[in-house]
């Protein structure tokens, strides 16, 4: 026997199958524990059903919960599991007890509609969509199925132009406060599935022709200014910054302002639409709201402005946006920062430098002073050193930069700056 075999021999596929039933009936179910003893069971058997439906299960669990984590390191499996499950599912036929194939396929299938309809589907595609939403449901009931057929049909309307059209804006007036995350499915404030109908191009230009109506009074007019925050960015919330998929939010800000909704709206922190859209770092939304009149000179309750909160959440595609637009590079906060204090990676750092930002601007302390309180910043550090960052200014106290790095224990980025530390600083003072 080869060592392989033997290893394979090992594995109690169903001891292990049994452990991940008893995770997953949980609750919550131990989504981080149930993953890897899947992974075990598809690689002693790479076509067990059950394995494969229940690891899709588990990946979408974190497509809803997660989507900047599924993206990045989960996306490639998940479809991966999707497509093997429709092809081992193939001919399974509705009725009788629920079975295992009819589980995983009505799964699978709603999971190849729902991406179908995000995008850009053709009318063939969106044929069949239909004919596998219509398989699907025949074969299970599936809140699942919600996101599908809600972009179905929102893809319909689209295809049937200015009549669809008002049909997708009156959809909106219905529920404006429509989100990605924390919602159910099937609730009609969920807006998943409909992300690729409101980015077609032919409804956003219809929907910039439209003459805002009077906002409403009362509830109406404060659910409408809820949704338009929303739709610019708090339902990504709390992942903010590049990654998170903001298709449709173009589209969502432009009929929720056709509905009457106030583009001045304001979050608690006093941020602005513009402030929103830059820590999704959706460009173009950014775009548009300048185009709307946005103000790229408006503050927080922090005195900050949208290019600060962009950056500070490691958004680069806005930051050229909002400085054509007219954003001050050199804007400082209530705590006398420029954007490029906030920089946390290079890359952020370098759109701001390329646009012209002062590497050592600021209001009482450089951006050096700032970069030293984080041990993670020394890429951002040797960035700021090679574009003329001055190392031996002082703040108000009189430190250095170096100084400062000591003070907090960081060693390592005092050598960045030129300082050659032997001894434990006398400060006891802590990292951010």
């Amino acid at each position: 026997m080869t060592r392989a075999q033997d290893g394979q021999k090992k594995v109690d596929v169903a001891k292990l199958m049994k452990k991940v039933d008893a995770l997953l009936d949980e609750t919550p179910p131990q989504l981080d524990d149930a993953i890897p003893l899947l992974r075990q069971v598809l690689e002693a058997e790479p076509k067990r059903l059950m394995a494969l439906h229940s690891l899709s299960w588990c990946l979408d669990a974190y497509r809803r919960t997660d989507p900047l984590r599924w993206a990045r390191e989960l996306k490639a499996e998940h479809w991966k599991l999707r497509d093997q499950v429709l092809a081992l599912t193939e001919g399974t036929k509705s009725g009788g007890k629920l079975s295992d194939a009819q589980r995983a396929r009505t799964l699978a299938l709603s999971l190849w509609a729902e991406d179908v309809v995000r995008g850009a589907p053709t009318d063939a595609q969106l044929d069949e969509v239909e004919a596998a939403l219509d398989e699907a449901e025949g074969l299970r009931e599936l809140v699942d199925l919600a996101r599908g057929r809600r972009g179905l049909e929102a893809w319909r309307c689209v295809r049937q132009g200015v009549k669809g059209y008002q049909a997708l804006l009156a959809s909106m007036s219905e529920a404006p406060e429509r989100r990605i995350l924390d919602v159910p499915d099937d609730d009609d404030s969920c807006f998943g599935g409909l992300e690729g109908a409101f980015s077609d191009e032919g409804f956003i230009s219809w929907l910039r022709k439209q003459k805002p109506a009077a906002r409403p009074k009362g509830k109406k007019g404060k659910e409408l200014d809820a949704g338009l925050l929303l739709a610019a960015g708090e339902d990504a919330a709390p992942f903010v910054g590049p990654g998170f998929s903001g298709a449709g939010r173009v589209g969502r800000v432009l009929a929720l302002r056709a509905l009457g909704a106030n583009l001045d709206v304001r979050n608690d922190h006093q941020q602005t639409l513009l402030h929103v859209a830059a820590m999704v770092d959706d460009a173009a939304l950014v775009q548009e709201l300048l185009a709307l009149g946005a103000s790229p000179a408006a503050v927080d309750d922090e005195k900050a402005t949208a290019l600060h909160r962009g950056v500070e959440n490691d958004a680069v595609a806005c930051v050229p946006v909002l400085v054509r637009g007219g954003a001050a590079v050199e804007a400082l906060d209530e705590n006398g920062r420029t954007p490029l204090f906030d920089a946390r990676v290079p890359q952020t750092a370098q759109a701001l430098l390329d646009v012209g930002a002062n590497p050592n601007g600021g209001k009482g302390w450089t951006v050096l002073h700032q970069m030293v309180c984080f041990m993670d910043r020394g890429p951002v550090i040797e960035l700021l050193l090679r574009a003329g960052a001055d190392a031996s200014l002082k703040d108000a106290q009189g430190k250095t930069p170096a100084q400062e790095a000591m003070e907090r224990e960081f060693p390592q980025l005092a050598r960045l700056l030129g300082a050659t530390p032997d001894a434990k600083p006398a400060s006891g003072r802590k990292a951010r």
